[in-house]
């Protein structure tokens, strides 16, 4: 019998905690405000939801390879990810977008210098539950086929301006479609903490004039003044708990197996949300998806081969590890909407074990193993010029308990993307304006330095090692008075 992944991710931590708490002295920093600190020995990890199954089946599957550290993944929505690992709290993150400039500044103070590492592409699929049948025994034949949006169209959905699907003149590849009546009612999802998902759909939906005006005019009727796209939706309504409560909310899994529930109507009829496309088979859910108009007028459902031609068509900054997404206008497999997944790794600042863990983690992603999983979960593995920047970036980390390294840094601000279409926070280039939880004003940035041969890295911040036993005692001490905070405060 094969067990769900969070069973099976859950015994394969287990079974590594217990090696670890026997062979590893290392003790790990202090977790994400509210949340226990992570047990000795782990490697820590935070970032937004939209990667999660592809974090935690690469964690799942790295096996030994770290040890005697294991790994963790706390999902954390992307904003506080980040201001986490900028002030150290996590030993890495998964992010969509680079550090702000508030970030990286508080990356700097602490000493820590960092590193990208584009780890996979992944599409921003709308899955959608619209029945065209009553039939109850074949998903196939239950969902309306081929259905497809133009952003003009998918505007119209997202902002409640249509409310009907039956009324989308270009929802099914032919005409309308013709739902049944407990499925004609459009129900548009959107995700409440900062998301990528919610970044790229807002730039997609305003990438035609016809799509900016209804975009504009929705934004104009909840007082937001600034139309840049944001990772965080415009309403104060809607799914929190990230892409696995809005995945659950598409195809909820029956609790008494962990399995989606097998008949179509017990799903979330008329539903309609923006979701990474790694979420729409996870967990075996098989959430249908809708095939979205590209700047090439073909409209292109959100395969693992539609990515990829995105991903060749996108342009790899080798300075800063950063990919642009660039909207072509000849390329008709493209998926429109691509967004581009980071490890964002500390060059400097660990300790000898979790540099070699980390260095691990790294590697095993960027490996064949590491793409199988990446591919198998409906996402792009990153390029072979992608993955020789992040094998150069994990020797740096492997070397960080070993030989101090000192660093020539520059701070470079990543300018805004001229594309038409969806476009990334970090796989754009785009300006974080501050709009999250984060609290940040200025724009992304990143740094970037040479160590005088192969590849440079895009990290900053200082050599701290003539401060690292102070920093120990510091975290000891923190960690002390974190946990004595915690004893009183009600559970």
């Amino acid at each position: 019998m094969r067990y769900p992944i969070r069973v099976r991710l859950a015994v394969a931590v287990g079974g590594c905690l217990l090696v670890a708490a026997a062979v590893s002295p290392v003790v790990a920093g202090p977790g994400p405000a509210g949340a226990a600190a992570p047990p000795a020995g782990t490697l820590h990890g935070e970032g937004g939801s939209f990667a999660e199954p592809i974090i935690t089946t690469i964690e799942a599957d790295t096996g030994l390879n770290t040890l005697p550290e294991t790994t963790d993944f706390f999902n954390a929505n992307v904003d506080n990810a980040r201001d986490d690992f900028a002030d150290g709290s996590a030993d890495f993150a998964v992010s969509e977008f680079p550090l702000t400039s508030a970030q990286a500044a508080t990356a700097a103070a602490a000493g820590r210098s960092f590193a990208y590492v584009p780890i996979a592409a992944d599409a921003v699929a709308l899955g959608a539950v619209v029945e065209c049948s009553a039939d109850v025994t074949l998903k196939s034949t239950t969902m309306c086929a081929h259905l497809q949006l133009d952003p003009a169209d998918a505007a119209d959905i997202f902002t409640q301006h249509v409310t009907q699907w039956s009324a989308i003149p270009t929802v099914q590849a032919g005409g309308p479609v013709a739902p049944t009546a407990s499925s004609n009612t459009i129900v548009p999802l959107n995700l409440i903490d900062p998301s990528a998902g919610s970044y790229d759909l807002a730039a997609y939906l305003a990438s035609t004039p016809a799509g900016k005006t209804t975009w504009d005019s929705f934004l104009t009727a909840n007082k937001i003044t600034d139309a840049a796209p944001s990772e965080v939706w415009p309403t104060d309504g809607g799914i929190t708990g990230g892409d696995l409560n809005l995945a659950n909310t598409l195809v909820p899994l029956d609790p008494s197996n962990n399995l989606p529930r097998v008949n179509p109507q017990g799903w979330g009829v008329g539903n309609v949300g923006p979701l990474a496309a790694d979420w729409l088979t996870y967990e075996a859910r098989d959430i249908p998806s809708i095939a979205l108009e590209n700047t090439a007028g073909s409209f292109v459902p959100p395969t693992v081969a539609a990515t990829q031609a995105a991903e060749a068509d996108a342009t790899f900054d080798t300075s800063t590890n950063l990919v642009t997404f660039n909207a072509s206008t000849t390329d008709k497999g493209a998926y429109p909407v691509v967004q581009m997944s980071y490890l964002i790794v500390p060059t400097t600042g660990l300790s000898p074990a979790k540099a070699v863990a980390l260095a691990s983690l790294i590697r095993f992603t960027l490996s064949a193993a590491g793409q199988k999983d990446i591919e198998s979960l409906g996402a792009a593995p990153p390029t072979a010029a992608m993955i020789a920047a992040g094998e150069n970036v994990a020797d740096t980390v492997a070397a960080e308990g070993t030989t101090p390294t000192t660093t020539t840094t520059t701070t470079t601000t990543v300018p805004a993307t001229t594309s038409t279409t969806a476009v990334t926070g970090a796989g754009g280039g785009s300006t974080d304006t501050g709009t999250g939880t984060d609290d940040s004003t200025g724009s992304d940035t990143v740094g970037s330095s040479s160590t005088g041969s192969g590849s440079s890295l895009a990290f900053t911040g200082a050599d701290v090692w003539p401060l690292a036993g102070i920093g120990a005692m510091l975290v000891l001490v923190a960690a002390l008075a974190r946990r004595r905070l915690r004893r009183g405060v009600p559970g």
